[in-house]
């Protein structure tokens, strides 16, 4: 007898997982999970059309969308996503004390840093003008010196901090 029962335990384990095989290949079909590729490729299908009264009168069509529908036309990863407005993108965003203008190739070199009356001073040229600047002073429209030691300096654009030695120079 206790063989019959293993073989009962046996044969619903096995009507269980046949089941079970069952049902999920009913719900992946009827969902469209396993619809061919030529269906997906074929576009929106049929408009379906609604009564809106009943007195016959018909409503707009809807279209039903596909699986394959892009929700986002693509776009070319290399355009800048703002711009000057002169290549019919968004218009250029303002910022700095400059007219509103901003540029993303400034070029900021450190020339030099001196004492002058016990206070460290930093030489800055922001694309050819030169500023002499200690710390917390700002210039050069939006740009902030954060400290200064003998031969380097921290300086802040914006929320965006970056440091340089003498003689060093970057593009920001």
């Amino acid at each position: 007898m206790r063989a019959g029962n293993r073989y009962i335990v046996a044969l619903t384990g096995s009507l269980l997982l046949i089941a079970a095989g069952v049902f999920a290949g009913w719900m992946m079909i009827s969902s469209g999970v396993l619809s061919s590729v030529s269906e997906a490729s074929q576009g929106p299908s049929r408009p379906i059309v609604a009564v809106a009264d009943g007195l016959g009168q018909e409503a707009p069509p809807v279209n039903v969308v596909a699986g394959s529908f892009q929700l986002s036309q693509p776009r070319d990863p290399f355009r800048p996503l703002v711009g000057d407005g002169s290549r019919g993108g968004l218009p250029g965003v303002g910022g700095g004390g400059d007219g509103g203008t901003f540029n993303p190739s400034n070029t900021i070199t450190l020339q030099a840093i001196t004492t002058v009356d016990g206070v460290l001073q930093a030489t800055v040229v922001v694309n050819g003008t030169s500023y002499q600047v200690g710390v917390g002073d700002t210039f050069a429209g939006s740009y902030k010196v954060v400290s200064l030691t003998a031969d380097k300096g921290v300086f802040m654009f914006g929320d965006t901090a970056f440091e340089l030695a003498v003689g060093q120079q970057i593009l920001k």
